[in-house]
Order: C-alpha cells, then structure tokens, then sequence
C-alpha cells in the first residue's frame, strides 16, 4: 500500500517525486489522485484504514497507520474559523475537514502558512494557484494558520525578540496539532506544513524543531532558526524563484538537502521544472524547483506539493 500512489502516478506517465484507503477497493479508487488540466495529479489521498474494534485501533499487518486518539473517541470540531487563547493571547486558525470523513481510518494533516504581512486568507480561497482548499480539502484535514499580527518573525522588532517569538508560535502548532488528535482520527506520520515566503520560512522552523512533521513544502524561504536546535531532518519540497535568488534562499534549500543527506546533483522530476536531488536517505527525499519569476508562489506549486506529500502517506 505505501507506493499505490506512486504506482498510480508512474502508470499515468509522471516521475513522482514525494510531496499527499477506505474498507473496500470502490472506496480506494474514488479517492486517487486525479490529473488536472496539465496533466498534474492535483488531489490528495488519505492513506490507508486504521479498522476499529471494540473502541481501539486494529494494529495487525494489514491496519494501516496507527491514528491519534480520536481514532477511539474524537467527536470532532466545529469547523471554520477556530479561536483559542495561548499564553495570554487570542489565536486563530481556519480548519477544514473533508465531507467523507470517518474515524474507521487515519487522515494526513497539512498545516498552510501565509506570508509575512499577510493573513489566514492567502491560502483560504477556492480557486487559482493558491487553492489548496480544492487540492487537499477531501482527503486531508487542512489547517489555514496565522501567524501573531501576521508575521512568523516581526523584521520591525529588535532581532533579540525573534527567539521568543518562534517558541510562541511553536507552541501555537502545538496546541492545534493537540486539538486535532484527541477530536480526529490522525495520521501520526503524515503531518505536513506548505508555507510561501515567511510562512515557507516558518515551515522550516516546523520542520527542524519537531519530529512529527513529516515533510514541508515551501516557497521564496530562508533560515529562521540555529542548525544545532534541529531535532529533525524531513522531506522538503523547495522552490525559489529565478529572480529572488538570493544567498539567504540557497542557504534554506541546501540545508534541507544536505540534511537529508542528499547529493548536490539530481534529476528531472514532475512538474517541469523540478528536480529530486541524488542519494538522499530513504524517506527524506528533497525536490528543488527553480521557477523563471520573483518572489511569488508559482502557478504549478499547489498541486506539485500535493504530489511531493502524497508520496510519503503510508
């Protein structure tokens, strides 16, 4: 079962690379990726069951992944905008869970993070190259973050707060990450976090300071922590445009590639025009995608992060 999606992708003539299964095979089939209009596979499958009996997880071979809690006894939560305090403070997130989901299976988490300067509503509409509601909304649960005063790291306060701030925010991810388990069936091992700019920034914070974020996908990124802090190393899915091509953005990418042991060298990948680089450990593969515009998300990178996620739902 862990490569059926990629199987499906290589019979459909794509080079998958990693970047996101019910009781009966009618059930499976239904939730396969689709290809879109170019020919990428744009949806995002949930992963195999994890099968209830008598109020706990089935563990035998054939299970699936191992869930949350709320795979016993999770109620669930209202969705849509979501408020909560945390150290003082009144936080936000948008939450949205796929029309079919059940408890009988274990579902991926995707975490999307805005830009600094930008809010919860940069990834929350329902259409274009943003449109990860449409891209992941059916098969994963899917959290639309924001950050304090929308910036993951404030460049108008003295860099001596900037610590402080990324713990608080780590221990906003913590909370929703929390919440998430106890009211859903959650996939342990398929939590992901995208991010563009300062929210691909903190996606890398995610990314090396907690070891349940199993892949990020990021856009125009740089390094906001200390090296010697990672406690993780996870899949990346990396793009940086032509025109922003800065030392600071080449410090992210080749930290996640070489993290993951990877060599410098790589090979075409879809969509155009990606890469996966050579010889990196089994299970932290990285892509680089070197698009010809500025500081943007590119056109092709939703859907291209769901293809690089579905790879590592097991």
């Amino acid at each position: 079962m862990p490569n059926r999606l990629l199987l499906l992708a290589l019979l459909c003539g794509l080079a998958c690379g990693d970047d996101d299964t019910s009781t009966d095979a009618a059930v499976r089939d239904s939730a396969m990726p689709r290809p879109d209009a170019n020919g990428i596979d744009a949806s995002f499958d949930a992963g195999d069951d994890v099968e209830l009996d008598a109020g706990a997880p089935d563990v035998g071979v054939d299970a699936g992944p191992i869930g949350s809690p709320g795979c016993v006894d999770g109620e669930g939560l209202t969705t849509g905008e979501r408020t909560f305090t945390l150290d003082g403070m009144e936080r936000r997130y948008l939450l949205y869970v796929p029309s079919g989901y059940t408890r009988e299976r274990s579902w991926p988490v995707v975490f999307a993070l805005h830009g600094n300067g930008g809010s919860a509503s940069y990834w929350n509409g329902t259409s274009g190259d943003r449109n990860v509601r449409g891209v992941f909304g059916e098969n994963a649960i899917l959290v639309v973050a924001e950050a304090i005063d929308g910036n993951w790291r404030d460049y108008d306060m003295p860099a001596d707060t900037w610590p402080a701030r990324i713990e608080q925010e780590l221990a906003y991810f913590d909370a929703i990450r929390d919440e998430l388990r106890d009211a859903y069936c959650v996939n342990d091992d398929a939590i992901f976090s995208m991010g563009f700019s300062g929210g691909g920034s903190f996606s890398g914070v995610l990314g090396c300071r907690r070891e349940w974020i199993r892949a990020i996908a990021v856009g125009g990124s740089v390094l906001y922590f200390d090296e010697e802090e990672c406690v993780s190393s996870p899949a990346a899915w990396i793009t940086i445009g032509t025109m922003e091509l800065t030392s600071g953005r080449e410090a992210f990418r080749d930290f996640f590639r070489d993290a993951a042991g990877c060599e410098a060298t790589g090979g075409d990948v879809m969509p155009e025009p990606c890469i996966e680089y050579d010889g990196c450990n089994v299970g932290t593969p990285v892509h680089y995608c070197q698009h010809a515009g500025g500081h943007v998300w590119p056109s092709f990178g939703t859907e291209a992060a769901a293809l690089f996620f579905a790879r590592l739902v097991e």
